[in-house]
Order: C-alpha cells, then structure tokens, then sequence
C-alpha cells in the first residue's frame, strides 16, 4: 500500500471521528414535530391485593428512511430502543420508532434534558408539564395509593386535550 493511500484512509477515519454530532437543539426541534410523551395505566384487583402501574413512554415515530437519525439521538441518551414498525396500508410507509419506557431513564434523562432544552410549540410544553408531574408521583410512588392513582389519571385527562 503507497503512502498515498494510506494517508487517505487515514484521512477518511479523521473526518469520520469529527463528524458533527446531534445536537440538543435538534433533538428539541425533531420531538416538537415528530415525538410524543405517553402515559397508560393498569389497575388489576386480586382477592388479597390491587396493582397499580403507570406506563410512562417517550418515543420518536418517523420513516425508516429516515431512520438512522434515531440512531443518533439513542446515542445522544445512552437509553431507550429502536423498533421498526411494518404498515402495509396503501400510501404508508414503515417507521423506525425510538422509544424510551424506564421510569428511571426518563426520570434521569429525559426530563432532566428537556427542562434544560424547553420545547417551543406551547402545546408541547403543556404536555410535557404533566408528563413531568406524572414522573414525579411514579419517581416517589405515590401512584401505589388511590389517590396518587387517581392523580396521575386526572393528569392523562389533561395532556390528552
């Protein structure tokens, strides 16, 4: 191998290691068009004992053409997985799907990063609002009684209208 060649190799992996990496404003602006703050629960009553979970879900649902983008942004977080989802209707295309769903990755993370980076669509804001309301009652498991349970309920209410 000439040391032309190797130079240029050499120069290929410079320009990959400096590649521009995602940024936070990025990120904020492709959740305010494409990402979604989720919230189900699930009360199950058994002869001794009630359950009570919150089901807590950010995500990023876009074409998988564009999928890679989502690669970034998990590596931006270190968290949460990549899913692809088939749609064979007509005129609809298959989406990659980034979705974080632990109640301490999104406690850690990513409520943390978008209190840092606020969102600029109000309704975005507004939603988010509860959705950090709602991590709180989880993070401190008030969500476990009736009333915290019922709390969080009212919140879904209010981030759905």
């Amino acid at each position: 191998m000439s040391d032309k060649v190797t130079s240029a190799v050499n120069q290929q992996e410079r320009l990959s290691m400096h590649q521009e990496k995602i940024s936070p404003k990025y990120i904020v602006g492709l959740v305010d068009g494409e990402g979604y703050f989720s919230v189900s629960v699930d009360r199950r009553k058994y002869p001794t004992y009630t359950t009570r979970e919150v089901n807590m879900v950010f995500g990023i649902d876009i074409k998988e053409s564009d999928g890679k983008i989502l690669k970034e942004v998990q590596q931006y977080f270190k968290c949460g997985n990549l899913n692809r989802k088939l749609d064979k209707r007509e005129n609809f295309c298959n989406q990659t799907m980034y979705q974080v769903r632990s109640h301490q990755h999104i406690n850690g993370i990513i409520i943390p990063f978008f209190k840092k980076y606020p969102f600029r669509f109000p309704s975005r804001q507004r939603k988010f609002k509860y959705f950090v309301e709602i991590g709180d009652i989880v993070k401190d498991k008030k969500h476990l009684k009736s009333e915290g349970f019922k709390k969080v309920k009212e919140l879904i209410k209010k981030m759905r209208q």
